[in-house]
C-alpha cells in the first residue's frame, strides 16, 4: 500500500510544491484603465509589456509577430495594456504618445529596453537575450 502511494505521489509531481505557472500571454486591464505595471511584471521571467490598443493595426500584426517569436521560450511572458483612444488614464501615467510600444523587463523586474513603432520587431530578441542573463 505504502509503495502505490509512493508511485502515486511521483507520477503527479509528489509533495513538492512549486510557483504555478504564469500564462503565457495576459491581458491586465480593460481598454484604457488605470493599471499597477509592477504588478504586471512577473519576477523570474522576461516581461515584455505591451500597450497596444484595437483600434491599431499594427499593434496588432506587430503583437501577433512577437507572440509567435517568444512562443517556444518558456522563460518569456507577454503582458498586454490596452490603453484605449490614446487620451486614457493608463496612456497618461505611461507616457504613452505612439503605438505600438513596448517595454521589456528583465526576470528582475528591471526594465531594460522600450521600444516605439517598428523598434517594436527587436522585442523578441532582446527578451532573449535577457532570458541568458542572470
Amino acid at each position: 500500500m505504502r509503495l502505490a502511494a509512493l508511485a502515486l505521489a511521483i507520477g503527479c509531481g509528489g509533495a513538492t510544491s512549486s510557483a504555478p505557472t504564469p500564462a503565457k500571454s495576459m491581458q491586465v486591464n480593460q481598454p484604457g484603465a488605470p493599471v499597477d505595471i509592477a504588478t504586471a511584471v512577473v519576477d523570474g521571467y522576461v516581461t515584455v509589456v505591451d500597450f497596444w490598443s484595437e483600434s491599431c493595426g499594427a499593434c496588432i500584426i506587430v503583437g501577433g509577430r512577437l507572440a509567435i517569436q517568444v512562443a517556444q521560450d518558456p522563460q518569456i511572458v507577454i503582458r498586454k495594456i490596452d490603453v484605449g483612444d490614446g487620451f486614457t488614464p493608463v496612456a497618461k501615467a505611461y507616457e504613452i504618445n505612439a503605438l505600438p510600444h513596448y517595454r521589456v523587463y528583465d526576470k528582475h523586474k528591471r526594465m531594460r529596453a522600450e521600444l516605439v513603432g517598428n523598434d517594436c520587431l527587436q522585442a523578441p530578441e532582446i527578451a532573449r537575450q535577457l532570458v541568458t542573463e542572470n
